[in-house]
């Protein structure tokens, strides 16, 4: 008689489409404010959700350098992403393993770098949304995608701590969020990531 039951669970797999569905809907709500959304490459990208996930992000363009740039770069103390033999072979883009708690560090210094905007992912002076700079960290190389959805899901944690129980997209978008709110979330999130 078994005692024991072990169940193997891919939580990419399974929390891929959920992220997926997320990033289209902003888009799709970004669209209806007629603001231009970022163009993947390629249309139809085959595989599943975290593939295509990685292909749109490596279309995604580098922001532009901010006009006042601050003591050092916002990855100051990280690794630059460098590719490996394997990089090169298998033609992906190259990846500094971090953890969520980074991530969200990451993207705390890189809104505070380049800038916070509301109601789009990003504008053309670089500024990002909260979703904006979950792309941008990701897009440059810092993480994949599960240490991504990690970082969402502390951020969703740290809102409802806060007795804001709501997608935080809609929290960046309300007009009362401000810039150091933004901040204060991304460093509460890392402090219990």
């Amino acid at each position: 008689m078994p005692t024991e039951t072990t169940v193997d669970i891919d939580l990419a797999e399974l929390l891929g489409p959920l992220l997926v569905a997320e990033v289209e809907a902003y888009l799709a709500a970004a669209a209806r404010r007629h603001t231009p959304a970022p163009a993947p490459r390629a249309v139809g990208l085959p595989g599943p959700a975290w593939y295509r996930i990685a292909q749109h992000l490596e279309a995604v363009p580098p922001a532009p350098p901010a006009a006042a740039a601050p003591a050092g770069p916002w990855w100051d103390g990280y690794p630059t992403p460098a590719p490996t033999i394997a990089d090169r072979i298998l033609r992906r883009r190259p990846t500094v393993p971090v953890t969520a708690r980074q991530h969200l560090q990451l993207m705390d210094r890189y809104i505070a770098a380049h800038g916070w905007t509301q109601g789009q992912l990003w504008d053309e002076d670089g500024a990002v949304c909260v979703l904006g700079a979950h792309i941008r960290v990701l897009a440059v190389g810092y993480g994949d995608a599960s240490t991504a959805w990690q970082a969402r899901l502390a951020i969703g944690n740290a809102l409802g701590y806060q007795g804001t129980p709501e997608p935080v997209d809609t929290w960046n978008d309300r007009p009362t969020t401000t810039q150091h709110d933004v901040h204060t979330l991304l460093r509460t999130a890392a402090a219990r990531a």
